[in-house]
């Protein structure tokens, strides 16, 4: 081999050499500029992909809503890590401050997409929970009409930007469905509810009688108890719901007037259970309704202390009366003004 030849053989390898490390360091630097902290973007930001849109055109919206500086180098990286024409998911994204040209590319290529919530609490009566529900940003459509009380189980639920308001609802019923029949299976078979609807309507005043949830069982058998008896349930929710159908509070005092009014709802009126819940019972007051714990109470008040206590007997019961007005008196008395 002559001494030209190599000359020109060592040329050629250095000149591919000095090629190879260029493109390394390119690749290198290209990486290393894709996934540094992006300084341009300066606060947490929620951004939507809209069905259909092109990477163009979400490249662009970035652009816009001041999320990334250079739509092109974006563009073209992006195409040269992901492919030519990555396909990007639509739906509401959540991108921290600073947050890397790469994470932002890999978030909507792998359907990363940000969840709301909309939380429905115990107790809350079907009027209130889906006014919360037509409330939740990010949700739209119609609600659905006649949705009944008591059919919506309490719980946070996820949902992402353009979900429907019926299908939130839809999924509330559900849940309650799959809870009652899971709970129904597993009930004391000895307890005087026959039905799935009458242990959510007991469930319902259990749930308004009592936010304590250790006293939960006890006041269900209190109520268990007084329906094995013939008894009436003699529930103070249920009266204030004869009147405000679960929206509102009273106001004001219960009065005699009140006690005495013929409301289906009224359990001071109407031997057994009224025709159908008083607001949306949790998974707990539904266990305590199902399996309530066995006592011999027939009688509950409050303490004045923000919990109850439970009697067996009405001479029992009346000495608790007497005790917790006694404590309201004396309350009363020492909030009033020195002369």
């Amino acid at each position: 081999m002559s001494s030209r030849l190599k000359h020109n053989i060592l040329i050629t390898c250095a000149t591919i050499s000095v090629l190879v490390i260029c493109y390394i360091t390119l690749v290198i630097g290209v990486i290393m500029y894709f996934n540094a902290p992006n300084s341009y973007h300066k606060e947490d930001k929620r951004f939507v992909v809209d069905k259909g849109m092109t990477l163009r055109e979400v490249v662009d919206k970035l652009h816009q809503e001041k999320i990334i500086e250079s739509p092109t180098t974006f563009l073209y990286i992006g195409q040269a890590i992901k492919g030519i024409d990555p396909k990007v998911r639509y739906g509401e994204y959540f991108f921290e401050k600073h947050i890397s040209y790469y994470k932002i590319l890999h978030k909507m290529i792998r359907g990363n997409i940000f969840f709301r919530k909309v939380t429905i609490a115990e107790g809350l009566s079907t009027h209130s929970s889906l006014l919360n529900v037509d409330q939740a940003q990010g949700l739209i459509g119609k609600l659905p009409e006649d949705v009944k009380e008591g059919s919506l189980l309490p719980e946070t639920y996820f949902y992402s930007y353009n979900d429907t308001k019926a299908g939130i609802v839809k999924r509330m019923q559900e849940a309650m469905t799959r809870t009652i029949d899971g709970l129904w299976e597993q009930r004391d078979q000895s307890i005087p509810i026959k039905t799935k609807e009458q242990a959510v309507i007991l469930a319902s005043i259990v749930e308004r009688e009592t936010s304590i949830e250790s006293e939960r069982g006890k006041v269900a058998s209190v109520f268990v108890n007084r329906l094995r008896k013939g008894m009436k349930l003699q529930s103070d929710p249920t009266i204030i719901y004869s009147f405000t159908l679960g929206d509102k509070k009273l106001e004001r005092p219960i009065r005699v007037s009140d006690i005495q009014n013929n409301s289906p709802f009224n359990t001071y009126n109407i031997y057994g259970l009224p025709p159908q819940p008083i607001c949306n019972p949790g998974v707990e007051s539904l266990k305590a309704v199902l399996n309530p714990l066995k006592t011999d109470y027939i009688f509950f008040v409050a303490s004045g202390n923000g919990d109850h206590v439970f009697a067996s007997t009405l001479q029992e019961h009346n000495a608790n009366v007497a005790r917790y007005r006694s404590l309201m008196r004396n309350k009363e008395a020492s909030q009033q003004p020195s002369s």
